[in-house]
């Protein structure tokens, strides 16, 4: 499962992690519940990368972070 083209999910116990070539584009911590973060926006307070939500498994998380970095994809508009 990746609907990112050219990235690639790397793995630990604790925290995965979401990069192409290029960036690294969003992760995940594990704590009492997997909690995504897309590293491609900042969060409300413009201090660190904005929180997508904490989810009881590791497939829901990386949906998630998955989805707002495609849907952030396809809102952009070319100039």
């Amino acid at each position: 499962m990746n609907c990112i083209p050219g990235a690639t999910w790397l793995y630990s116990d604790r925290i995965c992690a979401l990069a192409d070539g290029d960036r690294h584009l969003g992760h995940l911590i594990r704590k009492e519940r997997w909690y995504a973060y897309d590293a491609t926006r900042v969060d409300e307070a413009s201090r660190g990368f904005k929180c997508l939500g904490a989810f009881s498994d590791l497939i829901s998380a990386k949906q998630m972070l998955e989805l707002a970095l495609w849907s952030g994809h396809a809102n952009q508009t070319v100039q």
